[in-house]
């Protein structure tokens, strides 16, 4: 059974991918998580608070709302995910 994609498993993605390329932008991180993950059908629904969102898209936006993620490792500015490592 498919779980529902978690900030933690998108923190995971993201800090893989910036080891490897230094920054990412929301947009094409956004892009890379449906190209990545089996999404499942909550995640592909659309976020009542943000209507024209999926739940997965709101999750990657989240990361930088909730500051979830290890702010020594990443930052983010002008919706860029830049590595600190």
């Amino acid at each position: 059974m498919k779980e529902n994609i978690t900030e933690q498993s998108l923190i995971d993605f993201l800090t893989a991918i910036l080891r490897v390329e230094g920054e990412i932008t929301l947009y094409d991180f956004k892009k890379r998580v449906a190209e990545s993950f089996e999404l499942t059908e909550y995640d592909m629904s659309f976020s009542k608070t943000r209507p024209n969102e999926r739940m997965y898209e709101q999750r990657c936006r989240n990361l930088n709302c909730h500051r979830n993620f290890p702010s020594n490792l990443i930052s983010y500015e002008n919706q860029v995910f830049k590595s600190r490592f």
